[in-house]
């Protein structure tokens, strides 16, 4: 099918719109994996352990908030709804495009199918866990089916990272940095440092009480 040029410069802005929506999703998933393996990391979680016992109700709930939101924005990704934003969605609708390289096109299904075996494993946690909650298996039983390393979601979010930047280039020749990826985990690190310095200069105040 053959696109006049006004059709073409506007499939064109519904592709970038579509990409920038699941660039923002992408990020929301960057972010969150960020404070959350921030916590979980052993060499962090040894330097933070004296400032999260004291406020242990709170951090156990911001280490499961963090992991929720980071499953349900990587299931966002790549689930297959045709109301919805997704990266299934977006190589159907850039292969309408008859401008678009075919060989990008080829090269982004690769991708994506790579991504998909990952992004299993985040199905079954977000369909039996966290977006539901599963009569047959328990949370224990269906972390052990998902089998998901901190790596694999790493991975997982570098791969929909390059597909994008990948998708976009042809269209306007940018593409988007993701360099926020260190500044949550650098946000947090300062909170727990100021937690942790403020827990030591009330440490070494004088006890002023009376015996």
């Amino acid at each position: 099918m053959s696109f006049s040029l006004q059709d073409q410069k506007r499939l064109k802005v519904e592709a970038l719109k579509y990409i920038e929506e699941l660039q923002h999703t992408a990020i929301v998933a960057v972010f969150n994996y960020e404070i959350w393996w921030t916590y979980k990391d052993n060499e962090s979680r040894a330097k933070y352990i004296d400032v999260m016992d004291p406020y242990t109700l709170f951090f156990q709930t911001s280490i499961h908030a963090h992991f929720v939101a980071l499953v349900i924005a990587l299931y966002r990704l790549y689930e297959t709804r045709g109301d919805t934003f997704n990266v299934p969605g977006l190589l159907a609708f850039l292969e309408r495009c008859n401008d678009f390289p075919g060989d990008t096109l080829a090269e982004l299904k690769q991708l994506s199918d790579e991504a998909k075996k990952l992004w299993i494993k985040v199905c079954i946690l977000r369909n039996e866990v966290f977006g539901h909650r599963s009569k047959k298996y328990s949370v224990a039983d269906a972390f052990k089916r998902a089998k998901v390393k901190p790596k694999e979601l790493t991975k997982l979010i570098e791969k929909t990272e390059d597909i994008l930047n990948k998708a976009r280039y042809p269209l306007d020749g940018g593409s988007y940095a993701f360099n926020l990826r260190s500044a949550a985990a650098e946000h947090i690190t300062r909170l727990l440092d100021d937690l942790k310095e403020l827990k030591g200069r009330r440490s070494s105040q004088p006890f002023e009480g009376n015996c």
